[in-house]
């Protein structure tokens, strides 16, 4: 039995460097076609699948894989003392009245991430579902913002990607790292029960309130940056769970 990873037929920058980290792995990552479709004779062998949230699930239901996150008001359900500001979940349809909020979809991305004066300022609001289902928070300014790929409670790789309004992978400092390290630990001994063994955890440090979380994703549909490949490789397998 081959251990396939199944690539979205979509080339990204991120595809391509787990494709390479591979190469030196017992791991075979392929793309199959651009129908997203796996053929027959491959998808018991289909072991793990990476791209985009929509295509992977639809890989995950042809070859048999459970593809774990955490639930979907998960990010609601964590105190304030971790988020640093007030987190709600609920429908679009509930916070029409709300203004000056951002506001983020919670599982497919119907409309952009932002902070929305209206909703109704939602590019094509005319099309939206109100019933999705959405997390809103009070506005913060985040100072630098980081993903980590967490495997069985323990950052495998990290990387930035955005400081001070800006694009940014550049490493952090020895002060940075070490507190970031020390809110991850006192954080997941409270909160590891409630997420899968791997997952993707971003953290940054809001304006005049430190480090805090910003949000969970799963490892099977997020984003590299500058993040090692071979490490969040592994956390991508182990994010899919073959049944």
């Amino acid at each position: 039995m081959k251990n396939i990873i199944a690539l979205s037929p979509m080339y990204t920058e991120d595809s391509n460097n787990l494709k390479k980290a591979s190469l030196n792995s017992s791991y075979e990552l392929s793309r199959f076609n651009a129908k997203w479709n796996v053929p027959e004779e491959f998808r018991s062998d289909v072991i793990a699948v990476y791209g985009e949230d929509i295509y992977s699930e639809i890989v995950a239901e042809q070859c048999n894989l459970t593809l774990t996150k955490p639930k979907d008001n998960w990010l609601a359900e964590i105190s304030e003392e971790f988020t640093h500001r007030k987190i709600t979940y609920g429908q679009l349809g509930d916070f029409l009245q709300e203004r000056d909020i951002f506001i983020k979809c919670s599982d497919f991305k119907s409309f952009k991430a932002g902070v929305y004066h209206n909703l109704t300022d939602i590019k094509g609001f005319d099309t939206v579902d109100l019933n999705s289902n959405v997390f809103t928070s009070e506005i913060v300014e985040w100072e630098l913002e980081v993903r980590c790929f967490v495997f069985n409670n323990e950052i495998k790789t990290y990387s930035s990607y955005w400081r001070n309004n800006s694009f940014d992978t550049n490493p952090l400092s020895e002060t940075e790292e070490h507190d970031m390290f020390e809110f991850f630990n006192r954080f997941i001994q409270k909160y590891s029960s409630t997420l899968p063994n791997a997952i993707v955890l971003d953290f940054g440090i809001i304006k005049g309130k430190g480090w805090a979380l910003i949000e969970a994703n799963p490892a099977w549909c997020s984003g590299l940056y500058a993040c090692d490949a071979e490490k969040a490789l592994e956390v991508v397998v182990n994010s899919c769970i073959k049944n």
